[in-house]
């Protein structure tokens, strides 16, 4: 079975078994939410059921629940290879880096959408369908969008393309037009910590991990709950360090650290979900929603030594760096500018 496998999102898994069981299934999906839901592992559960040679069918009485939608087997040897991403009818693509700079910002190019073209124009080599899953599919360049118009607007028979991105505004209004939308929502906090505890998370890892992830079980699971405190606590110590030794030590960690993208990109996550919680408490918010739950009273001195201009200001400014990292400006640059607003306070 494919769509057992979910949580949280039966209103998204309703929609997609409901079209399978009615023969309806449409050319073009947008699977919209937040990242680490499920929404990659909705679209591969709808592409093993749409490659399966023989799903089987449940009873007819629609009140018996998942048992009656067509799902995949998750035995035969289609849905191993959709399992193992090898199936020739299945096809992800993904961002990447340019071919000529490995570390520069990975987008999903025009070469990207030219090869699913080709793809689609095939006929199917084993299964009923070609399935095309777009990964982040907000992350296409400028001029990619209107090169992907044409598929969208003349699919080839048997194809369905699944665009998987956090907000419909991410992609021209002219594309989302084409497709289906199916919404997909963070889980609640006790669900989520019911699936971390599943997968082995165990206690006050669990709980810390949960609201970090802010309802969003998949980054939670790629944590490993030691390694993800001690990145966060030097993440804090950081901006103490900085706050007491000014320009120093603010040039000191940007040359350290900023030229690793990814562990920047960490960083500022964690001061913005800092920033929030010193929001949070200085509001005189419910404890239990504190992402740092673990640091209460750190937080409250930094709460009460700041002022709702500082604070909201802290928010602004890391919004700001990670717009300026999605955008290819430098990482030790970005680091540097959102230490100095965070830390120095400067304006």
């Amino acid at each position: 079975m494919a769509f057992e496998a979910i949580r949280g999102q039966s209103a998204a898994v309703d929609v997609l078994t409901r079209a399978i069981a009615s023969g309806r299934v449409a050319h073009a999906y947008a699977f919209v939410g937040p990242s680490g839901v499920g929404r990659k592992l909705t679209a591969r559960a709808f592409a093993k059921a749409l490659l399966c040679p023989s799903p089987p069918r449940g009873g007819e009485d629609e009140g018996e629940g998942v048992g009656v939608r067509e799902n995949a087997c998750g035995r035969c040897r289609a849905c191993r290879k959709v399992e193992k991403g090898i199936h020739p009818d299945l096809m992800l693509i993904a961002p990447t880096p340019p071919a000529t700079n490995p570390r520069g910002t990975p987008a999903i190019r025009l070469d990207a959408i030219r090869d699913l073209e080709r793809w689609a124009a095939l006929r199917p080599a084993e299964g009923p369908w070609k399935v095309f899953i777009i990964d982040d599919a907000g992350r296409m360049t400028p001029e990619t969008p209107q090169a992907f118009l044409k598929t969208l607007e003349e699919p080839p028979a048997r194809t369905v393309i699944i665009l998987i991105l956090s907000q419909t505004r991410e992609l021209p209004a002219t594309v989302i037009s084409r497709c289906q939308v199916v919404r997909f929502v963070p889980l609640g906090e006790e669900e989520t910590v019911a699936l971390l505890e599943a997968r082995g998370i165990d206690g006050p890892p669990a709980r810390l991990l949960t609201r970090a992830c802010q309802g969003r079980p998949g980054l939670a699971l790629a944590q490993d709950p030691k390694t993800w405190v001690e990145r966060r606590d030097l993440a804090l110590s950081i901006l103490a360090e900085v706050g007491a030794g000014g320009a120093g030590a603010l040039f000191k960690w940007a040359e350290s650290l900023g030229r690793d993208r990814p562990q920047v990109e960490q960083l500022i996550e964690t001061w913005w979900l800092w920033f929030r919680d010193l929001l949070c408490v200085k509001a005189g918010g419910d404890p239990r929603l504190l992402v740092h739950g673990d640091r209460q009273g750190d937080l409250t001195g930094a709460a009460d030594a700041r002022s709702w201009e500082e604070l909201l200001a802290g928010l602004c400014a890391c919004r700001e760096a990670w717009q300026a990292l999605q955008g290819n400006v430098s990482p030790r640059l970005t680091m540097e500018v959102v230490l100095s607003r965070l830390a120095l306070r400067a304006a």
